[in-house]
């Protein structure tokens, strides 16, 4: 199931990049192939030394917690598709505090900064992250997945919407209305994501959500209606 969610966020992130070259929302600030080769040397990377520091300690710890029938779901008996749907949206409102706490801690800030210092926002900048922070947060969820008894099947599944819902919330796209509108009360779209990356500080301090857009409108966070073409992407301290 590893290689599916390769093939399938390899798929997803192929597909946005071309329809963001054929009809981007907005203009490129920078040079738009320099951005490319260091946004995708730090996803590459990324992904190469995570493989190799934690993706087999990870799939043996996860089916160790498969096999003993580990977590709260387990004990519940709460099984199949069940599971899939707590598992999804217990990680998203897990995930969603997570990205709180890396934009108001300034240690955690400090590592975050690195994908919120993009001047530009498109499929490419879903990956730019400080290596530190991929490994915090892979060893974070893996201590929820252990308590909230999440199956393999489960988060295999969440990964994979989790992905492709982050590659399309960071696309230089608009989704056209009034789907845009809509799908906005469910899931976080291009447009509500976008603000997020704002420089204007009211901006960046808002909009966390990754899949699902409540959490933002439950706990206060949510922003929306500026004119999306002449918002400033980045931050203001890194604009060389």
């Amino acid at each position: 199931m590893t290689v599916e969610r390769g093939v399938i966020g390899v798929a997803g992130f192929t597909l946005l990049l071309l329809l963001e070259s054929v009809r981007p929302f907005r203009r490129p600030v920078d040079a738009r192939w320099r951005r490319y080769a260091i946004n995708l040397f730090i996803t590459g990377s990324n992904a190469f030394l995570l493989s190799v520091l934690l993706g087999s300690l990870i799939v043996s710890v996860y089916h160790t917690f498969e096999l003993h029938r580990f977590g709260l779901l387990y004990q519940l008996g709460l099984d199949g598709w069940g599971n899939v749907l707590v598992t999804m949206v217990g990680l998203d409102a897990v995930t969603y505090a997570w990205h709180r706490a890396y934009h108001g801690l300034p240690v955690l800030w400090r590592m975050h900064r690195v994908h919120h210092s993009d001047r530009d926002l498109d499929v490419t900048t879903s990956g730019r992250f400080h290596l530190t922070e991929m490994v915090l947060s892979a060893i974070f969820r893996l201590g929820v997945i252990a308590l909230l008894g999440a199956s393999v099947a489960s988060v295999v599944i969440f990964e994979i919407v989790f992905g492709l819902l982050n590659q399309l919330e960071h696309a230089n796209l608009r989704i056209p209305e009034p789907w845009e509108t809509r799908l906005r009360w469910v899931i976080v779209t291009p447009d509500m994501h976008r603000l997020h990356h704002s420089q204007r500080t009211e901006h960046t301090n808002s909009n966390y959500s990754t899949i699902f857009s409540w959490w933002d409108r439950w706990f206060g966070t949510y922003q929306f209606g500026d004119e999306q073409r002449a918002l400033r992407i980045g931050l203001p301290a890194y604009q060389a």
